[in-house]
């Protein structure tokens, strides 16, 4: 818009006015009273000639004094703008309202948001006021506005093509020259704001993407893109479920603040959702070939107490396409709401390999679930058919060791390696077990092949030093597994050792007692103390006499008990105790069963060595007692893969986006630290494909053997992990899970309490889809001002023509009187 005017300068005060007014005067009479006595000798046409032209270089003067300017502006429209605020985040693809499964297809929350943008006269309506720009958000609001709509605005020029569109800032213009955004939608001609929303690719803009959402976060960055005079508000259309980020009331004292508007729209049901979903997966990463396991599914559900649901497990080998077999089906039903159900199947893997075992819960009958991608999960259990090997150190042929002999011995999945310390040198002796060693291991190849030692009062005194530093190393590098037995013969020899025994007293989890009670003395030593479990050890599987854990307590329970215990003085930092033994001459009970991590194996402890006794109640407990114990103890070196080589994981679920850290334990040839600076390793992604470049693990040259490597989860599913012992053909290999955070189904209701207090305290509006277009655009004002962009002053006297005519008037005045002969 240009606009011309011509303006003077005026006295601006009564005295100016006078002043001026009584100057000019004074010349006017003057100059006439002047020229009528210089040309009383001359004709009067002369006269009049004369003074006309005095008179006329008088009035220039004048004309000049009051200083005539043309002032010409050029003005712009700055419109008022609003941001509207679309939630993407996963929960947006719940329902949008209540309904069971008759009532026909429910649309998602998106999908809802969609026809509100589309169908609805929200947008129209604000543009009749305002310029819009659209931005989605989740984790964080959208890096550009995914399309900018121009204002309706009468004063607005861009509605003609004439003039540009204002802006409070560099940014802002930017920001409104640009559409499209994270989506790859197009822009429009020019990078210039679209009229409508009818080409544009709404469904990416809505497509729920979002792990979390940071409602208060996008609020606050909104505020500082598009802050100024002439932002009148934000419209926000989300579910309300913020979990994460900046409290959203921080964000509306920030907009009160800066006087700027929240309106909300509330999109989903506020009613309790129904939904079933599997919380987790319990079970076994590593299993026997024909061992039986445990598969637990812990089912959660809301809205749906009482109903039945169907609960199917399903099973594939690792890497298979095909649809999963069904392999068992229970049917449970729900408890009441947000109470987990834990689901078992007992499992007997009768081939070896790699399986993904998925859980699947059916939806109840007639009800529309709040969500079915929650109602499936998968779990990788590998299936091993090597043997435990495990080697069996008694100071002499107690009865305990006799039976754990034999039934390690018969067991198809375990080898069994004995050395009788009392047996007479060099003397044959016949022992039920696959290997007698005369001595123990010397070597760390004849040490490392075991999987499992199981010591029976052993007289430490037989092994070398060198020997007791090889079975330390093994245990605390080479995730080794011992099991203790504690006796009365040479338990207290190592309780009172010198120095040199310390090594091996660290392996024990508790402190030995240096005194032995007389284990004889009547009458307590003729009466059999049951165990007394802790409630780690209740909880223990390799200490449960039945697959039920309440069966297995009811046998514990019926069991006469033990009448010896070796006296402990305490328990390590960091050990955890299974079970005590209530015998009344100790001050503190003794500790019966106990474990610790040593280093990256395990040490399991038992204060007695009659749980043979078990064979009492059934001689089925005693063998399922020594098999769980040597499963518990090996399971380390089960996972290695190698005995020259470890993978170690932090843990074995993580979300998506976040660091896969490895660590692992590499041996050369002679079993020593591997000292290469890097080893590849092959990390393949849920579609088994491998990921590029592939990560290698670094050496850590404070720790020999050790390499450390990492890797992001960047999709959901489970990982394969596999490193290649160098110069060899063994691979070890580890699994990871990797799931999407359950943030957005914490809550899947409609916060509408939120959203209220955000518009409450800005002064905006909370409306339902449906009152949105006709609650809202009224509440936010219209803040559009016209500015100046040019302004130019030009001075209408300053001209070469004016000063000509004041020249040539004196000079004609000159001329005449020169001719006149009156000068």
């Amino acid at each position: 818009m240009v606009i011309r005017a011509v303006e003077y300068s005026w006295p601006r005060t009564g005295t100016d006015w006078l002043l001026y007014g009584g100057a000019f005067a004074i010349a006017l009479i003057l100059t006439v009273w002047l020229y009528r006595r210089d040309t009383r000798a001359v004709h009067p046409v002369w006269a009049v000639w004369l003074t006309a032209l005095r008179l006329g270089v008088l009035v220039g003067l004048i004309v000049i004094a009051i200083n005539p300017q043309e002032r010409t502006q050029k003005s712009a429209f700055r419109p008022s703008r609003v941001a509207v605020l679309v939630d993407r985040s996963l929960s947006m693809q719940f329902p949008a309202t209540d309904s069971d499964g008759s009532a026909g297809d429910v649309p998602t929350r998106a999908e809802m948001v969609r026809d509100l943008l589309v169908k609805s006269d929200l947008l129209s309506r604000l543009q009749a006021d305002h310029q819009v720009s659209l931005f989605a958000f989740d984790a964080a609001v959208s890096d550009a506005p995914m399309a900018v709509l121009p204002s309706r605005d009468p004063r607005n020029p861009s509605q003609s093509g004439a003039g540009p569109v204002g802006t409070e800032s560099a940014a802002g213009a930017e920001q409104a020259a640009k559409v499209g955004g994270e989506s790859g939608s197009a822009q429009a001609g020019g990078g210039q704001p679209v009229e409508t929303l009818a080409d544009a690719d709404i469904d990416a803009w809505v497509r729920p993407v979002g792990l979390e959402t940071r409602l208060g976060e996008s609020l606050l960055e909104v505020l500082r893109r598009l802050g100024g005079k002439t932002f009148s508000g934000v419209v926000v259309i989300s579910d309300g479920a913020s979990n994460a980020g900046v409290d959203p009331a921080a964000a509306a004292q920030a907009a009160r603040a800066a006087r700027v508007r929240i309106c909300t729209v509330g999109v989903g049901s506020t009613a309790p959702p129904k939904n079933v979903r599997i919380v987790s997966i319990q079970s076994p990463t590593d299993v026997y070939l024909r061992d039986p396991f445990e598969l637990s599914a812990f089912i959660q559900a809301q809205g749906v107490e009482g109903r039945t649901v169907e609960v199917e497990l399903l099973s594939r080998p690792k890497g298979e396409t095909a649809e999963p077999a069904l392999i068992e089906k229970r049917v449970v039903r729900l408890p009441e709401n947000g109470v987990p159900l834990e689901v078992r199947f007992e499992q007997q893997p009768e081939s070896p390999g790699t399986f993904e075992f998925v859980v699947r819960v059916r939806s109840p009958a007639g009800v529309r679930e709040l969500s079915l991608d929650d109602n499936r999960r998968t779990r990788t259990i590998r299936v091993t058919d090597r043997k435990t090997r495990v080697l069996l150190l008694a100071g002499g042929p107690m009865r305990e060791y006799r039976f754990a002999r034999n039934i390690l011995y018969r067991h198809p999945s375990i080898e069994t390696h004995v050395w009788l310390q009392s047996a007479p040198a060099g003397q044959p002796i016949s022992q039920e077990c696959d290997k007698l060693l005369a001595a123990f291991p010397g070597s760390r190849e004849d040490l490392f092949q075991y999987d499992c030692v199981v010591c029976f009062d052993v007289d430490w005194r037989l092994l070398t030093t060198e020997q007791t530093r090889l079975l330390a190393e093994w245990v605390f590098s080479h995730a080794g597994g011992v099991i203790l037995f504690a006796g009365d013969v040479f338990t207290p020899q190592l309780a009172s050792a010198s120095d040199e025994r310390k090594e091996l007293q660290q392996l024990y989890p508790v402190v030995l007692n240096t005194v032995l009670f007389d284990l004889e003395s009547p009458p307590e030593s003729r009466t059999p103390w049951p165990p007394e479990f802790t409630p780690a050890g209740r909880e223990a599987g390799f200490l449960q006499l039945d697959d039920d854990p309440l069966t297995s307590q009811k046998l514990w329970a019926e069991f006469g008990g033990f009448y010896r215990c070796y006296p402990t003085a305490g328990t390590k930092a960091g050990a955890t105790v299974y079970a005590l033994f209530p015998d009344p001459r100790a001050a503190t009970p003794p500790v019966l069963a106990a474990s610790q991590f040593y280093g990256s194996g395990r040490v399991l402890y038992f204060g007695t060595a009659e749980f043979w006794r078990l064979r009492a109640l059934d001689e089925a407990y005693h063998e399922r007692f020594w098999t769980n114990v040597v499963r518990e103890a090996a399971q380390g070196r089960l996972t290695r893969g190698s005995t020259r080589g470890t993978l170690f994981l932090e843990r074995q679920q993580y979300y998506l986006g976040q660091t896969v850290r490895v660590r692992a334990q590499l041996l050369d040839a002679r079993y020593q630290g591997l000292q290469q600076p890097t080893v590849p390793m092959d990390v393949f992604g849920p579609d088994g494909r491998p990921i590029l470049p592939p990560p290698v693990l670094r050496f850590e040259k404070t720790r020999p053997g050790q390499y450390v490597g990492d890797f992001r989860a960047g999709r959901a599913g489970s990982y394969r992990i596999q490193v290649r012992i160098p110069d060899t053909d063994e691979v070890i290999e580890q699994t990871v899970d990797v799931l999407l955070p359950n943030l957005e189904a914490e809550q899947p209701r409609q916060n509408a309490q939120l959203l209220r207090m955000l518009a409450a305290e800005t002064g905006g509006v909370y409306a339902t889809p449906q009152e949105a277009a006709t609650l809202i655009p009224p509440r936010l004002p219209n803040l559009g001002q016209m500015f100046t962009i040019d302004e130019r002053l030009r001075t209408l006297w300053d001209r070469s023509w004016v000063l000509g005519l004041l020249v040539g008037l004196l000079s004609a005045e000159w001329l005449t009187r020169k001719l006149l002969k009156l000068a």
